[in-house]
């Protein structure tokens, strides 16, 4: 009986009705080899280096079998077992928190992910660069341009701050700066010689990631030698130097650098250094402090990013602002708040940086949090929440406030659970900041592109483009994404729209199962950022690699998220109120003269194209409203929302987007209401 059972189960295997389980497959090893050289951060032999992944035993959210071991310079391996035909999918992780920016793999694909079908015999793979952009990079792509097979490729880097900090460099983003380069003894008809110099050129900095220095500090290039005019093994000098003429350089009186021509004469390269080795300083952390975080966790409980009974950790000293990251603290409820106490060494009256996490089902999520505030060099610390250490005594941290523009704000994280079923997604977004910061004198530049925006008028008519996972993926910037109709958004009354000119911008986007994985629009978390005429400008001046976040609902198969533009970074969308949703007071003058009663006057000039003034009188301090309405009563604008003292006042207001007809505008201060008619006229 049991030899028919064991026939009938090997004919099933053979007819493929019955499928071997992966953990009985024919496994194969893999060694992954990595170049860090790429990595904008000071990469030694003791730091993290990472392949993340969704295959087991790799994770997204941990370094469970893969760990990279040093094996010398900037490369870096670890082997790591798979069923043959296994279809793996990975990344490179640096540092504390940084992930590299995606990669098209190997077959074309532009998920973001490196990947790698497992082949029926042990696999060393290609070297792997981590990228640090643009994620349009193929999986094995190079830091140099491919050269004729007779040169070997040796790319250099060095790290300028240190000898900024000591006045010997001076960096500047101006051509005014500094230049730097190499000289060497490297044979005749290649890049590396002892006259002229060879020009290193400043590396760009990091959209992401938990890295402690400043990328545009360092310096580097790729420099050509030729292969027949080398033997392996053979030892180069060189060394670095400031300008163009010798008496800048450094390692004056030392001996030179060195590196040796690899075996094979294979492409390489040379792992970092200080210039003239001067290590740049640091922060010294030397005081004891108690940490008491205190958090409310109702926003997300309410947007389905938190359910109680998760988890919720806290980590702190981030960017050396500790002696070390300290281990995640489990923040305990206690009463209606979460806390949890921790001891760290770090620095009295200086900032410490930390970091909400959420973890379930043993995934690990960050929370979604951007520092409107900050103000360092560190584009990827902007991420951290940071305080203030005290100069004495311990330190008790709230993160409860409800405004999403404050400091302290609560906390929220990204649900990242497949969808259920298909939701129909109404996206919104209120596009009157952009108009509002504009008309204010400012410019929304477009980080990535052309498509800046500097005047108000052209707000509107030029449109604005949805962007990101939420739309499938991201797409091009620019020309290539405002010719996408599928991302573009509608303020016409039609495609979802609700109503017409009223500066709500609307797209439906059906989010389906089908396009899991996680920070696709499969899953409950989505990621997104708009654009005006297609250009990434919402950040303003900055905003790179910061993005819309939220979590749907698949309760139903209809959803709307209702976005304000600009939200992303409110710190320079000032003249918008983004907890009340309206303008804050801008284009508001005082007049001469002695206010003695409320009033309301006609504006001038009545009928107008396209601006009128409106004056009014405000006799005593108190809460002012002017707001503008349509025949339907419908509100078009708020010229006013906010306290003001006793005054005289005249205010601007630009109709350019509204059409020709009867509006209304009324002043409401305190218990004195006043409505006025006015005629638009184009």
């Amino acid at each position: 009986m049991k030899k028919g059972l064991l026939l009938a189960l090997v004919v099933l295997i053979v007819t493929g009705l019955l499928t071997v389980p992966e953990a009985l497959a024919q496994q194969r090893n893999v060694t992954f080899v990595v170049n860090s050289a790429t990595v904008p951060d000071t990469v030694k032999a003791g730091y993290i280096m990472q392949i993340r992944g969704g295959t087991p035993p790799l994770t997204w959210d941990n370094a469970t079998g893969g760990g990279l071991t040093n094996i010398g310079g900037d490369y870096w391996s670890t082997t790591i077992p798979f069923a043959v035909g296994t279809n793996v999918h990975f990344k490179i992780f640096a540092g504390t928190d940084g992930w590299e920016q995606n990669t098209v793999d190997v077959n074309g694909n532009n998920d973001g992910n490196r990947s790698y079908i497992v082949a029926d015999r042990d696999t060393v793979l290609e070297v792997q660069y981590f990228n640090n952009g643009p994620s349009s990079r193929p999986q094995y792509f190079r830091p140099w341009s491919t050269v004729p097979d007779t040169f070997i490729n040796v790319y250099f880097r060095v790290n300028m701050l240190g000898a900024d900090q000591v006045q010997r460099f001076n960096y500047a983003d101006s051509v005014d700066g500094d230049s730097v380069g190499v000289r060497g003894g490297g044979p005749a008809g290649g890049d590396l010689n002892w006259s002229p110099t060879f020009y290193l050129t400043k590396e760009q900095p990091a959209s992401n990631g938990g890295f402690t220095f400043v990328a545009r500090y360092f310096k580097s290039a790729r420099v050509r030698i030729p292969k027949s005019a080398v033997t392996e093994g053979q030892s180069i000098e060189y060394k670095y130097l400031i300008g163009s003429d010798w008496g800048r350089d450094e390692l004056q009186g030392q001996p030179n650098r060195s590196f040796n021509i690899p075996i094979g004469k294979k492409d390489t390269t040379i792992s970092w250094k200080n210039f003239d080795n001067i290590t740049p300083s640091t922060r010294v952390n030397a005081d004891t402090v108690v940490v008491t975080y205190i958090v409310n966790m109702t926003k997300a409980l309410n947007s389905g990013g938190f359910s109680t009974g998760d988890t919720v950790v806290v980590r702190s000293g981030y960017f050396s602002t500790a002696g070390a990251v300290s281990e995640k603290r489990v923040l305990l409820q206690v009463g209606a708040s979460y806390q949890a106490r921790d001891t760290i060494v770090t620095s009295r009256n200086n900032l410490l940086d930390y970091q909400y996490y959420l973890v379930k089902n043993g995934v690990e999520t960050r929370e979604n949090y951007y520092n409107f505030d900050y103000v360092g060099e560190l584009p990827a610390e902007a991420e951290r929440r940071q305080v203030l250490v005290p100069a004495a005594g311990g330190l008790t941290v709230r993160d409860t406030a409800t405004s999403i523009t404050n400091a302290r704000r609560q906390p929220d994280f990204a649900n990242q659970r497949r969808l259920n079923q298909n939701v129909l997604v109404r996206w919104e977004v209120d596009l009157r900041p952009a108009y509002y910061q504009v008309l204010s004198g400012d410019t929304l530049y477009d980080i990535q592109g052309t498509f800046t925006i500097s005047h108000p008028d052209s707000v509107y008519p030029s449109g604005v483009w949805i962007n990101g996972p939420a739309t499938n993926g991201w797409a091009t910037w620019g020309a290539s994404l405002r010719s996408d109709t599928t991302r573009k958004m509608w303020d016409n009354g039609t495609n979802g729209d609700q109503v017409a000119n009223d500066s709500i911008f609307t797209r439906f986007i059906l989010a389906s199962p089908d396009s899991f994985g996680i920070g696709t629009k499969g899953q409950i978390g989505q990621v997104y950022k708009f654009g005006i005429k297609g250009g990434d400008n919402e950040g303003g001046r900055g905003g790179f690699g910061n993005n819309h976040a939220t979590n749907i609902s698949d309760a139903t198969g209809n959803y709307v998220v209702s976005e304000q533009w600009g939200a992303i970074n409110p710190a320079y969308y000032d003249a918008w109120d983004f907890d009340l949703r309206v303008p804050r007071v801008t284009g508001v003058r005082e007049l001469p003269g002695l206010p003695t009663a409320f009033d309301l006057t006609q504006n001038y000039p009545n009928p107008f194209n396209p601006t009128t003034n409106i004056e009014y009188v405000v006799p005593s301090q108190t809460f002012v409203t002017l707001k503008v309405y349509n025949l339907l009563g419908q509100e078009v604008a708020t010229l006013v929302n906010g306290v003001q003292k006793p005054a005289r006042y005249v205010v601007d207001f630009n109709a350019n987007r509204l059409a020709s007809g009867i509006y209304f505008y009324t002043l409401t201060a305190g218990q004195f209401v006043s409505t006025k008619k006015m005629v638009l006229m184009k």
